[in-house]
């Protein structure tokens, strides 16, 4: 029976409006962080092939306590997260696993007196900063026990959300602000504005290599998931996959467009997300193609401090 004909017959004999509807798309739930890499999945979202088959809705959470709440209460199961929050929650016993990575390091800090070019430099200085014992943090940490520097002697105001800390360093007398884009790009734009000079003093995935003599990637985030969710729609994620692969591929080749996009989702102007995509590292990489540099990466944060990978380092498993 044609479609047209089914809807007339249910129509006629009035249980259209009581019965389920037998042509609902599935749905699929995606959060994305406050961060440039959710442009992906919103383009993913809009344009993919998933989305003629399911009914896909993309949301933000705006801080690391939102997250984790969001993945206890069941209610995140497919979710943006830095790379440690997985491991944290698996050697918890929460049945979650690292889909891939989405962005080989964001992160950068900003500076008002352009002498200021790496992080020996901020000795001595005034840095702002969010997500106190997370992953901005955590580099940062991992950066200055490698390199020999006393963190204490950086005087440090941590605050809740990206753009909270870009704010003050422009209102206050920060020497600094270690921001992840778009943020930054938004900061300088809005510095210009403001008649305060800002600049990117260094980026740290470049620091990072250059300290622990890798290359200069951090593996910092990308979509973890519920494995049961995972193991019973893994075709799903096959075309999800592809999809976000495509959706990189066009952001770069359609960076103001994209930009467009990604302001419907993100604390920042479309100008700031179109500077922000080149120096992002963005990537689409299945997590178990890239499971020895994740390793290597989980091995400077466990040295640091275990509790941050939940007391152990991860099973090669958890990478799907």
């Amino acid at each position: 029976m044609k479609r047209r004909n089914f809807l007339g017959l249910g129509a006629a004999l009035g249980v259209t409006a009581l019965a389920p509807d037998l042509f609902a798309k599935e749905r699929f739930d995606i959060w994305g962080m406050p961060a440039i890499p959710s442009t992906m999945l919103a383009v993913a979202t809009m344009q993919g092939e998933l989305n003629k088959t399911h009914d896909m809705k993309l949301r933000i959470w705006s801080n690391p306590d939102q997250l984790r709440a969001g993945v206890a209460s069941g209610d995140m199961k497919l979710t943006a997260a830095p790379s440690n929050v997985g491991v944290n929650l698996a050697n918890q016993g929460i049945k979650f696993g690292m889909l891939n990575i989405m962005t080989n390091g964001l992160q950068n800090v900003l500076v008002k007196d352009a002498s200021i070019k790496s992080i020996e430099d901020l000795v001595g200085k005034k840095l702002i900063m969010p997500f106190k014992n997370d992953m901005p943090d955590l580099v940062l940490r991992a950066i200055c026990k490698k390199r020999g520097i006393d963190i204490s002697k950086i005087d440090i105001t941590y605050v809740q959300t990206p753009p909270e800390s870009v704010g003050l360093f422009l209102q206050k007398d920060y020497d600094a602000a270690l921001s992840i884009e778009p943020m930054s790009s938004a900061a300088i734009l809005k510095g210009k504005k403001m008649g305060v000079d800002v600049s990117v003093g260094f980026e740290l995935p470049e620091i990072w290599g250059e300290s622990f003599g890798v290359k200069p990637y951090i593996p910092q985030a990308g979509l973890i998931v519920s494995l049961d969710y995972y193991n019973a729609n893994r075709e799903v994620f096959e075309v999800f996959h592809n999809d976000l692969q495509n959706s990189l591929k066009w952001i770069l080749q359609n960076k103001q467009s994209a930009a467009k996009i990604g302001a419907q989702y993100l604390p920042a102007p479309e100008p700031a997300l179109a500077n922000a995509f080149e120096r992002s590292n963005l990537t689409v990489t299945k997590a178990s193609d890239l499971a020895d540099e994740l390793m290597s990466f989980f091995e400077v944060l466990f040295e640091l401090n275990p509790k941050i990978l939940g007391g152990k380092m991860p099973d090669k498993s958890l990478f799907l």
